[in-house]
């Protein structure tokens, strides 16, 4: 019996020491598990976010939040087809907050602290003339600076897409003035008072092959809508934008001077050669293929049609006409007409051929050029057609003119 009571006492100890070796193995793991310790900005956080709500104003009802903006813009985009302004950079936003305030003392001398924006009040400004539809998350997710006064400062990387409208016609010399108008989207101007801070910045990071930014300047709007006695506040944008034309120089203007140059040298052709009506079809397919690629490239504004397509498509137009006169005269070149040149298109000629360098005595019967005559009314007829041949061509000459000057 005594040495049953032994055993027992022996297996009891050998429990418990067990038991105590192993509550102070995971004592020493847990103590152990901790690597640091809570840090001033650890502490300040937790005590600053104590009951703070962030869909919630930090100011009382009857008190007016003021928000400073400003935006530094890197990049611009323009989609000619849709009709938007893609604008890339970031915005500057500062406000107080009362509810973000400490004595630097108390945190060892910390007076500033960087938390995520998602836990603390941002303004709700949105780009008001937004093309992206529902989506309105145009700022990244950066942490914003809250200093121990109450100032918090969130410079978000910033990307607005906003509608424009494009004004095509001098296209592609043109100038585009586009808007960005952002303000608050449920606080009216009692609530939120927006303001305007730095000058915008202009700093490019990549240079932009097509447009320059020419000027970016902000304005400050209140409005008094007739629903509402509130005033509502919102900050304008407006960025001016100068085309690059360089590539489109090589790749439209020279290409339609040299159409200007073979529209002009068909009537420099022999009167009776056939190869003004080929010249006139290899020049109407050329054009027909600029105007294919404008159509590919350009929107369909109504009524801002670019002098360029309305010059090419003129173009094709003379280019018509220039096949007709070519016809005519070729006909009128031709010898053994039957009939003699009606008296009015005589006087005509007589008046006007002077002033296209066609005498009386242009042509004589023992003419050996490229013209045959073999009788008066074959030398009428071919003096006709050189007058309205020298003619068209001064007249085209004036229309390529005061086109080129217009549209290139």
């Amino acid at each position: 019996m005594g040495k049953s009571c032994e055993n027992l006492w022996h297996i009891k100890a050998g429990l418990l020491c067990f038991l105590a070796i192993a509550i102070a193995q995971v004592s020493t793991q847990s103590d152990g598990g901790q690597k640091w310790a809570p840090t001033w900005a650890d502490r300040l956080k937790k005590d600053l976010l104590k009951d703070y709500d962030p869909s919630l104003r930090p100011s009382q009802h009857y008190n007016v939040t003021t928000v400073e903006t400003s935006i530094t813009i890197t990049h611009v985009e323009i989609n000619e087809i849709k009709s938007t302004l893609s604008v890339y950079g970031w915005m500057k936003f500062t406000w107080n907050d009362p509810k973000l305030t400490w004595n630097p003392a108390d945190y060892g001398y910390l007076d500033v602290v960087r938390m995520d924006p998602t836990i603390v009040w941002r303004p709700d400004v949105v780009l008001y003339n937004n093309a992206g539809g529902s989506d309105n998350h145009h700022y990244g997710d950066t942490n914003a600076l809250v200093y121990n006064g109450g100032k918090v400062l969130w410079v978000p990387p910033t990307e607005y897409h906003a509608f424009c409208e494009l004004n095509m016609r001098l296209w592609p010399f043109d100038y585009q003035k586009c808007t960005l108008k952002i303000g608050s989207w449920t606080f009216d101007g009692y609530k939120l008072n927006i303001t305007v801070g730095d000058d915008p910045q202009i700093e490019i990071l990549v240079k932009n092959s097509e447009w320059r930014i020419v000027k970016v300047a902000a304005e400050r709007h209140t409005t008094f809508y007739p629903c509402c006695t509130e005033p509502y506040i919102d900050i304008t944008y407006n960025v001016t934008l100068q085309r690059q034309s360089d590539t489109h120089r090589a790749i439209v203007v020279i290409p339609a001077m040299v159409i200007i140059m073979f529209a002009l040298s068909v009537f420099w052709l022999p009167l009776q050669a056939g190869e003004r009506i080929v010249m006139n079809g290899i020049i109407a397919l050329m054009i027909t293929l600029f105007l294919i690629y404008f159509a590919q490239q350009l929107p369909a504004i109504s009524g801002l049609t670019p002098l360029i397509v309305i010059f090419f498509s003129n173009t094709l137009l003379l280019t018509a006409f220039s096949t007709i006169i070519s016809v005519l005269v070729l006909n009128m070149t031709k010898p053994k007409h039957e009939r003699s040149l009606p008296s009015m298109l005589k006087r005509v000629a007589g008046c006007v051929g002077p002033f296209v360098g066609v005498g009386k005595k242009h042509f004589s019967f023992s003419d050996k050029g490229n013209v045959t005559i073999e009788s008066s009314i074959d030398h009428e007829w071919t003096k006709f057609g050189l007058v309205l041949n020298r003619l068209s061509f001064l007249v085209y000459c004036v229309i390529f003119v005061i086109c080129a000057f217009y549209a290139i």
